[in-house]
């Protein structure tokens, strides 16, 4: 196989988007050495068909101008890809109006832990985004920083995780906590707003059973 032409190919065809090595890498381009695969994107992009936006990220070059925050959004969140987290999630819900420098998102397209990109920082949850896992991790977060968010508004705070609670689906819950971890606490509290939602769940036993008796 021409690993340079292969990866030359794909970048033909996924023109305007990000190219997060470490990710594809791991996820694509196994067969191609990882050395060998980094001297491909160093000649790649001296003949101008991709540039370096942070350490092992390029942006493939096209007809757009280069914009960051939608290149990120559309890479690491796309459809079912990611999801913000952090004060960028509780400013869209209206939980606070303080605003982070630092934009978290959650993804399964980076091969590594964490990512710096810019004021943004990345960390690897290899599950799929959908909107009833989205609505759980909401709901975890929410719980898990309570006394890390500033200036927030107890009354939106306490509405908007009950109505993110009230979501609650067992089947979306097994891979949220088997890749992002929470505290126990946040377990617990998470339990029993359940059984005051009326749930007759199995929450907190199956967490007992995936995760404390590993």
């Amino acid at each position: 196989m021409n690993y340079t032409k292969t990866i030359r190919e794909y970048c033909e065809k996924n023109k305007d988007s990000l190219f997060d090595v470490s990710y594809m890498a791991a996820d694509y381009f196994s067969m191609v050495p990882y050395k060998t695969f980094l001297k491909i994107m160093n000649r790649l992009e001296e003949e101008g068909v991709v540039i370096t936006v942070s350490k092992g990220v390029y942006y493939i070059c096209g007809e757009e101008e280069f914009d960051l925050d939608k290149a990120i959004a559309d890479y690491y969140i796309g459809q079912g890809d990611g999801m913000y987290y952090g004060y960028k999630l509780y400013n869209k819900l209206g939980v606070t109006d303080y605003k982070s420098k630092t934009t978290e998102i959650y993804t399964r397209r980076i091969g590594v832990a964490h990512k710096n990109i810019g004021n943004y920082s990345l960390t690897r949850a290899n599950l799929y985004f959908s909107q009833d896992t989205k609505r759980i991790i909401t709901a975890l977060e929410l719980i898990d920083n309570l006394d890390n968010i500033k200036d927030y508004d107890m009354l939106n705070y306490t509405m908007v995780r009950d109505k993110f609670i009230h979501h609650y689906l067992d089947h979306a819950i097994e891979s949220v906590i088997n890749n992002i971890h929470y505290k126990y606490s946040t377990i617990v509290i998470f339990d029993e707003a359940l059984r005051k939602q009326g749930y007759d769940n199995k929450f907190l036993s199956n967490y007992k059973e995936m995760v404390l008796n590993k």
